[in-house]
């Protein structure tokens, strides 16, 4: 693996390399089609700091680090970039593995715990409370499209009754009221 430094305003000694060659060892184990490591190192005013970005053939990743001592913030970023290494290669293998039939795969795994009435039935996977503020329906709507949510419960103040305002799929908004 070769390591590409950048060193800005600092002077970096061969002890700092091997510190940081070693570490990043430890990442290249996640993936094999590195194609470009480069870590940079910059001083601004008292404090150290390490960018180091990784470039695959399906990924790259950025970490960042700050500290006033500079293999610290050397290591720091490293393991930053280890922990965000480790997520990708966890999405990578998840991803192939659910790439063939997911229906297939999951009737194996819930079989003890599938109700009696088969295999379409829906479960309830999480369970949430939602705060029912009162406001008009025009609040709502407004409400919703500041937020990034798919819907939102209030309790709508004009009628007295519990309504729901959601996204729909043509990018507009739909009201649910409920029936006396």
């Amino acid at each position: 693996m070769k390591v590409e430094y950048i060193a800005r305003k600092v002077n970096l000694t061969s002890g700092v390399r091997d510190i940081a060659e070693k570490k990043l060892a430890r990442v290249e184990k996640y993936f094999n089609d590195i194609i470009d490591l480069r870590l940079e190192v910059s001083q601004e005013r008292h404090l150290y700091v390490a960018d180091i970005f990784l470039k695959g053939k399906d990924f790259s990743l950025k970490s960042t680090s700050s500290n006033k001592d500079l293999t610290t913030a050397i290591q720091d970023a490293i393991d930053k970039l280890e922990m965000q290494a480790r997520k990708a290669k966890a999405r990578l293998k998840d991803h192939k593995r659910h790439g063939s039939d997911v229906r297939e795969d999951t009737s194996r795994d819930d079989a003890g715990s599938e109700p009696a009435g088969g295999e379409d039935t829906p479960r309830i996977v999480e369970t949430s409370t939602i705060p029912v503020k009162p406001m008009s329906v025009e609040e709502a709507a407004l409400q919703l499209e500041e937020s990034e949510e798919r819907f939102l419960v209030f309790y709508n103040s004009v009628s007295d009754k519990v309504n729901v305002v959601y996204r729909r799929a043509d990018n507009n908004l739909g009201l649910i009221t409920p029936e006396a």
